[in-house]
């Protein structure tokens, strides 16, 4: 395969500020695997009151800690979808981004799975290695602006962690997600989507340089001009060719302030008519819509328009936009300070994940529909008892594919596409059956797919080979199956994903 340089500076400058280790702690336990081979019981230690068995004798030497404990274990072997179960062999937390890739050459040379994992909120056991051994990259967290625009940042660095840092410089990378405890190499690796989306692309359209970890434990520093086709296939490339440990990105000035409105419809074709035309309003700011089943079984809609703003007393003035839009009604708008907009959805993503773990089912969809294919499938899918069971919230917000760059971010060919958000859950007693959920939104796929529909992967079910072949076309299926190979010749990274 492709040698690539092992750039020092991945592990020196695009670390700096990681804390050093002054030991080295490997705390283990028995698990009789036979992919660790060689390990065997020496001795035990006490871990969080379980017993554990000492290591395997020859562990790759790193200042992190290499966790072997069914408690260590079990916390990592799932997501947040609720779904699937899958126990790794070992978790490691690193303390600098050498330690990355030596975990990696080891498993490498061992045929052992591997996978970084950042929040675990995909849905579907993408994040989640049977098995292998999770990385855990919450100890890799150093962010660090560089530039008045140009922010460098750790795979396990959360959002949050970026706009805290950011906003002190009066800068914000230009599209955020909407949960901040998000990790920015979980979202990188999987494309980024956000409310400003459909004027700056996906998070992915916003990265200078990546430091990634191959699939043979080295290393590389890329970018568009330096390795790009490792840069390119990374980004939005679910870990498959590499494993994301820094990034740096682009930034934008920052407002004081988000002044939201809410603008309602009764008639689908307005309400989707007035999210393309603000597409284009020269000072407009997060952009995002809801479809609304009553319990009537009406289907009413709801626009979000924000404008990004410096004082208070500027919401309460009407933006030129508005004229030209032909909503129903609307509300007062609601001005907030930047932070709490960026942050007004994580208590409700913490607490959803609390509720996971006590059993609670997800069963998300996100998917970008071709303009033409959108409104009908928006009234079907709600209209339908069968394909609308367990829905709670279910977003509509524009893209324009000229805003999308990076060529595993897939996009219909439209120009004019809309991004679908269908959120399914559990409640409890008397709740839908989680299998029922899921067979609902398995069902959605080859209607999505087979009319030049996207999936957007954290969100979706395991795609069959083929579906994943429609999913990114010939010749980007072509291309991204020659980097695997390139940069990951003995298939050892982030399995979950189902692709290769």
């Amino acid at each position: 395969m492709p040698r690539h340089s092992v750039s020092r500076s991945a592990t020196s400058q695009g670390a700096a500020g990681e804390l050093k280790a002054s030991r080295r702690q490997v705390i283990g336990i028995a698990v009789g695997a036979v992919a660790f081979a060689g390990l065997r019981n020496t001795g035990a230690v006490r871990a969080q009151g379980t017993h554990c068995a000492s290591p395997w004798p020859d562990p790759p030497k790193i200042d992190g800690d290499i966790l072997l404990c069914d408690a260590d274990r079990q916390a990592f072997a799932a997501d947040y979808g609720g779904y699937v179960k899958r126990l790794p062999l070992a978790v490691v937390r690193p303390r600098s981004i050498d330690d990355v890739a030596r975990m990696v050459g080891f498993a490498n040379r061992r045929g052992i799975k591997i996978a970084m994992r950042g929040r675990g909120h995909s849905q579907y056991g993408q994040s989640l290695v049977e098995r292998g051994i999770v990385i855990d990259s919450s100890s890799l967290s150093t962010v660090r602006v560089i530039e008045p625009d140009t922010v460098d940042t750790q795979a396990g660095a959360t959002w949050g962690d970026v706009a805290k840092a950011t906003l002190a410089q009066g800068r914000i990378p230009p599209v955020m997600v909407d949960a901040l405890m998000l990790s920015v190499g979980g979202t990188l690796s999987v494309g980024g989507t956000g409310e400003t989306g459909y004027r700056y692309g996906g998070q992915v359209d916003n990265v200078l340089e990546l430091d990634v970890v191959t699939g043979i434990g080295e290393v590389v520093t890329c970018s568009p001009e330096r390795n790009g086709e490792l840069f390119r296939m990374t980004l939005a490339g679910l870990g498959q060719c590499g494993i994301i440990v820094r990034a740096r990105l682009r930034l934008v000035k920052a407002a004081q302030f988000v002044a939201i409105r809410t603008l309602m419809y009764d008639d689908i074709d307005a309400f989707l008519t007035d999210q393309a035309r603000l597409t284009s309003a020269e000072t407009h700011g997060p952009l995002n819509g809801a479809a609304i089943k009553e319990q009537d079984g009406r289907i009413r809609f709801e626009l979000y328009a924000g404008s990004y703003i410096d004082t208070v007393e500027q919401g309460n003035s009407q933006p030129a936009w508005m004229s030209a839009l032909h909503f129903k009604s609307d509300r007062p708008p609601a001005t907030t300070p930047i932070w709490d907009y960026l942050d007004r959805r994580t208590v409700g993503a913490t607490r959803a994940l609390a509720a996971v773990k006590l059993g609670l089912v997800n069963s998300a969809l996100t998917t970008t529909l071709p303009e033409p294919e959108v409104r009908n499938f928006i009234t079907s899918v709600l209209q339908s008892p069968e394909t609308s069971i367990g829905i709670w919230n279910f977003e509509v917000s524009p893209k324009r594919k000229s805003n999308h760059g990076q060529p595993l971010f897939k996009m219909p060919e439209s120009e004019l596409s809309y991004e679908l958000r269908m959120q399914r859950r559990t409640t409890g007693p008397g709740s839908p059956d989680a299998k029922t959920m899921l067979a609902a939104t398995q069902g959605l796929l080859p209607r999505i797919l087979s009319s030049g529909g996207k999936i957007y992967p954290p969100y979706c079910p395991i795609l069959t080979k083929g579906q994943w072949q429609a999913q990114y076309g010939t010749e980007t299926w072509r291309r991204f199956a020659e980097s695997k190979k390139a940069f990951d010749p003995n298939s050892i990274l982030t399995p979950g994903a189902g692709i290769f």
